[in-house]
């Protein structure tokens, strides 16, 4: 049984190669009763070595720049072995083309290193329970990337209401479920209902993966 199952705190693991920032990361998140920091770590290959007696995190902030192997890299290899463990992309970088690789490879958000540390408490419990946070900016570079390569005739419906696209469209542009509720005038349960329904239609399973549909099949 997980973690979230039992009510108890997320647990998370933190591979950062720059000691301040991984320390820093340790202590400021461990302050948070809703949060267990397992382990940190400066290198990819230390932390799967780890993972194999190890198996209780149930996500990793992954550095992409890292030593030796890639956090593209090593989330990749850990979605192979691990599904049951969502990686959360942990970097300054804000370039379109790094932002995809990392999902492809299985990573579920992507999150900057300038967040507060308030907010990022807030984006991994965000992303236990539902989500896949994908800070506004980044969304941003998402649409950009993809939208260079998207045929004008690619474009699918998937029966999807006008009120499920304007939603999608929401999605695509980073606003959270709360936002949505706020911008639509309906319920958080309702906004909760219609995102659930876009999920179902496009068949996935994260933010990051409706992004990068709506996007390359011109949903939006």
């Amino acid at each position: 049984m997980s973690a979230s199952e039992r009510g108890g705190p997320a647990v998370v693991a933190i591979v950062e190669d720059e000691r301040e920032v991984r320390e820093g990361l340790r202590y400021l998140l461990g302050k948070d009763g809703r949060i267990r920091i397992a382990g940190a770590f400066a290198a990819a290959e230390e932390f799967l070595e780890w993972l194999e007696t190890n198996p209780e995190p149930e996500l990793v902030l992954m550095d992409l720049n890292l030593p030796g192997m890639s956090g593209i890299e090593a989330t990749r290899l850990l979605r192979s072995r691990r599904t049951d463990i969502m990686v959360l992309i942990l970097t300054i970088f804000e370039e379109g083309e790094k932002i995809l690789s990392s999902i492809r490879a299985g990573a579920k958000g992507y999150i900057l290193k300038n967040t507060k540390p308030e907010a990022l408490a807030g984006q991994i419990l965000s992303a236990r329970e539902a989500g896949s946070p994908i800070s506004p900016t980044v969304a941003r570079l998402i649409l950009e990337e993809l939208q260079r390569g998207v045929p004008a005739d690619e474009s699918r419906s998937y029966d999807l209401t006008p009120r499920e696209r304007e939603v999608l469209r929401d999605i695509v542009d980073g606003f959270t479920c709360r936002e949505l509720a706020e911008r639509h005038h309906i319920a958080d349960s309702t906004a909760k209902k219609h995102l659930l329904h876009i999920y179902q239609k496009l068949n996935v399973s994260s933010r990051a993966e409706i992004v990068r549909k709506a996007i390359e099949e011109g949903l939006c």
